[in-house]
């Protein structure tokens, strides 16, 4: 969660303004090739690791938002 946007993963992610009754879906983000199991939020970034051993990140201040950068470089699961 950052401010009044829920970020919630499952084989892409999925942004939510949880601001509104009920909560409305904004955006889809995709990319990811297996299951997203990790989220974290940073300032304007937002970071997904997934089950396809990557990360990507992605400029949150955009809308939708970006994404900045694939980082491939794991040889298994990223779970944080």
């Amino acid at each position: 969660v950052a401010g009044d946007r829920l970020y919630a993963g499952s084989s892409s992610v999925r942004v939510w303004d949880i601001a509104q009754s009920p909560p409305v879906s904004l955006h889809t983000l995709t990319g990811h090739t297996d299951s997203v199991v990790a989220l974290a939020v940073t300032g304007d970034r937002l970071y997904s690791g997934s089950s396809d051993n990557t990360i990507r990140v992605w400029d949150i201040t955009q809308s939708p938002p970006v994404l900045l950068h694939s980082l491939t470089n794991h040889t298994g699961n990223v779970y944080a």
